[in-house]
């Protein structure tokens, strides 16, 4: 709690890779924090794509993971009134929000896919994963993310 807020929890562009840093010596206490960061996306989407980048590291987290879950703890810290709320008065229309990113992972070469589904004043469905496969262009991966989004409406 007396760490110093910041106002986005990762940043950007950042690109973590499993060969890089020295390994964290007690890597129990990377998995609860990490562990309790998932639990913490349901009512959080907003954490979900950072606490993906961090979770891909489990088994063996290094220093720059564990400084990316420290960055993620302090934004927590600055957005502690933030979280899913549900206004009766809001208009109940459904919309969707889907953007894709091209090679962002460094070890696999693998996208990253998301979309958000906001209805009245709340989020109902949200997801942010890595592709199944590696996309050759942008175009291919955004349509996957598509596809992926597609998929969740339907």
């Amino acid at each position: 709690m007396g760490c110093k807020p910041i106002s986005i929890p990762l940043k950007q562009n950042v690109k973590l890779s499993a060969d890089e840093g020295d390994l964290v010596k007690d890597t129990t206490m990377y998995k609860c924090i990490v562990g309790s960061l998932i639990y913490m996306t349901i009512t959080r989407p907003n954490l979900n794509y950072a606490v993906r980048m961090v979770n891909q590291f489990m088994q063996t987290p290094g220093k720059p993971h564990l400084d990316a879950m420290r960055c993620i703890l302090r934004y927590i810290k600055h957005t502690l009134q933030c979280g899913t709320f549900y206004e009766t008065k809001s208009q109940l229309q459904i919309h969707g929000y889907i953007n894709a990113d091209w090679v962002g992972n460094v070890s696999d070469k693998r996208s990253t896919s998301g979309f958000m589904f906001p209805f009245g004043s709340g989020v109902v469905s949200w997801n942010s994963n890595k592709q199944p496969r590696v996309a050759l262009l942008s175009t291919e991966a955004k349509y996957r993310g598509v596809a992926i989004a597609t998929c969740e409406v339907v």
